[in-house]
């Protein structure tokens, strides 16, 4: 949501900070009620532990990073709870809501990534994996550790020996595939298909594609290459204008330039999907995938029988197959389907080398653990069938988002003029179709103190450390907790 003066008082910075803060106070007694009886329920019947190791010097030890995200918490929870191996975790954030999670056996706390100097966020993280004689490295990143965490991955193999294995890519895929213009370029050197892409360094360059294709029917968006959160509430801005004055006007407000590259995409009508698949030595060993937005909150995963599944599928396979031996970790596509069924048409839009939210609908698959311990047996791996979440399926959300989203909002705005009784009507239902069917990403029975931590310590914190900063945002991930700068 952006806020413009026509919005009412609560978007606007002040007053939705203190509203939230204030819901997290009143909905604190119900939480802490429902982690009280999880608690006391999880002590009576509590989860089935896998058999312990014959040979106590075959445990090692897995280190997952980027427990304060729903994709962390959740791949520490299946390896705990389906493996007899130590499972540690670490993060940025000493307020953490995976530090409180039963699943892990420790925690630690890592320095923040700074763009200007990331060796202390390197070093804190090498020295977990030392000190701890990490044996596997699962890497949750968040967009801006990505390239770090390639990084880290040469140095702790130096470190560490052949022993160590990583789920993650090294720094130059990380860069090839991250980056919106390199990802295009490296999927059309497969010989796969892409849309119509730009690689933009100022305004005039935008301007000039943009007047040559005024004349034909094609639209186009603009994309920014690198984390731009302002630019990237609006990216689904459809150009050309209508007028050329207005087109000029809104790319020379993006402030396009070296440093701050563009790309300028065709646009493609048709629905947005994501993937999430595990990759071990450029074989593909677990798969999801499930309908995108762009800020996706509701996961339901998509049949493995379906076609859509399939072709997307095939070309992760490709990708893969491309990277060959040494290419290991976490890699996400989204992509735009143009026409429907059999005929629809694939064409990737962007790429995550990072672990997707959508690991949430593996959260009942026992057989995904395995997948993650494939790198300590190649020969296996390789025979190994495709992990895909075990059927059926549940959909997943987060309450703290749907409360605000689809319950305290809409009636807000109904009551000030901004939506209509059958807007909210619909809403609640929505709301209430997901608290009775479907499942919270972040709250577990056997687990459920990281619920409470997210919504009543972790994001009071961020929403005062805002207050008192001063600084601005126009939405949240509840699930990765990313803020979105203003």
């Amino acid at each position: 949501m952006d806020v413009s003066q026509a919005d009412p008082f609560y978007y606007h910075h002040v007053p939705k900070n203190i509203l939230l803060i204030l819901l997290s106070l009143v909905t604190l007694p119900f939480s802490a009620a429902l982690v009280i009886g999880s608690l006391i329920y999880s002590r009576f019947f509590p989860e089935s532990k896998p058999i312990p190791l014959r040979d106590a010097s075959e445990r090692k030890t897995i280190l997952v990073t980027g427990v304060s995200m729903t994709k962390g918490l959740t791949i520490a929870r299946i390896l705990a709870q389906h493996t007899p191996h130590r499972v540690i975790g670490a993060d940025t954030s000493a307020f953490s809501p995976g530090r409180f999670s039963s699943a892990l056996a420790k925690f630690y706390v890592l320095t923040p990534p700074d763009g200007s100097d990331a060796e202390p966020y390197i070093d804190s993280l090498l020295h977990v994996i030392k000190s701890e004689k990490v044996d596997l490295w699962i890497s949750c990143s968040s967009v801006v550790a990505a390239v770090e965490d390639g990084e880290v991955v040469k140095l702790a193999e130096r470190e560490r020996g052949k022993g160590f294995h990583a789920v993650q890519f090294r720094g130059d895929v990380v860069e090839r595939l991250h980056e919106k213009d390199q990802f295009i370029e490296y999927i059309r050197s497969l010989e796969l298909p892409v849309p119509e892409s730009h690689r933009c360094t100022s305004s005039d360059e935008v301007i000039k594609i943009l007047t040559k294709e005024r004349q034909g029917s094609r639209k186009f968006i603009l994309k920014p290459i690198g984390v731009d959160d302002r630019a990237r509430a609006n990216m689904m801005t459809l150009l050309p204008f209508d007028k050329r004055e207005d087109t000029v006007s809104y790319v020379k407000s993006l402030q396009i330039s070296n440093e701050n590259a563009f790309q300028v995409q065709q646009y493609i009508s048709g629905a947005e999907y994501c993937t999430h698949a595990l990759v071990i030595r450029g074989r593909v060993v677990a798969f999801t995938c499930c309908p995108s937005s762009e800020l996706l909150m509701h996961y339901e995963a998509i049949p493995p029988s379906s076609h859509l599944f399939q072709q997307m599928l095939d070309f992760t396979q490709r990708v893969a197959q491309d990277g060959g031996d040494s290419f290991s970790g976490h890699l996400s596509f989204d992509f735009l389907a143009e026409g429907e069924g059999k005929v629809s048409k694939l064409y990737p839009i962007e790429c995550n080398p990072r672990a997707h939210t959508a690991v949430v609908l593996f959260s009942n698959t026992p057989q995904m653990a395995s997948a993650y311990h494939s790198p300590f047996s190649p020969s296996k791996s390789a025979d190994m069938k495709i992990v895909t979440p075990r059927s059926p399926t549940p959909s997943y959300y987060w309450l703290g988002h749907d409360l605000v989203a689809l319950l305290i909002l809409p009636v807000l705005d109904l009551m000030w003029g901004f939506a209509t009784l059958n807007e909210v009507l619909n809403c609640m239902t929505d709301f209430w179709e997901h608290v009775v069917s479907w499942r919270d990403g972040t709250f577990t029975m056997q687990d459920p103190v990281p619920f409470f931590v997210l919504y009543h310590v972790y994001w009071p914190m961020r929403f005062l450390t805002s207050l008192m900063g001063g600084k601005g945002w126009s939405r949240i991930n509840v699930s990765t907790t990313k803020v979105f700068e203003q």
